[in-house]
């Protein structure tokens, strides 16, 4: 499998989609088929942006196109989000070889 990240944009006040994001994501794991292996939320000047790593696009798209993660969205007013979809070459660091702090 190759992984991939899935960004999505929510454009709007960042602080009200925080607030709305802080409130939806239980339920967003409730009904998720799958879950990815980094998530991060991050406030933005724009709105919202959601970062996440899958394991791959098949996995992403099983989440991101189940009737129930939309609903989800939409219920709580973060509907139609731009989603782009990258091809990951890197997902490690190499710990092994560098010490964590110096």
């Amino acid at each position: 499998m190759n992984n991939v990240l899935a960004i999505f944009e929510f454009l709007g006040d960042s602080e009200d989609l925080r607030q709305k994001y802080d409130k939806l994501l239980y339920r967003v794991v409730e009904v998720s088929s799958a879950r990815p292996i980094i998530h991060l939320a991050v406030p933005v000047t724009s709105g919202l942006n959601i970062y996440d790593v899958w394991d791959s696009e098949e996995v992403f798209r099983s989440f991101s196109e189940n009737p129930e993660f939309i609903q989800v969205l939409e219920s709580f007013g973060m509907s139609n989000p731009k989603i782009t979809v990258y091809p990951v070459h890197g997902l490690e660091w190499p710990v092994s070889a560098i010490p964590m702090y110096r």
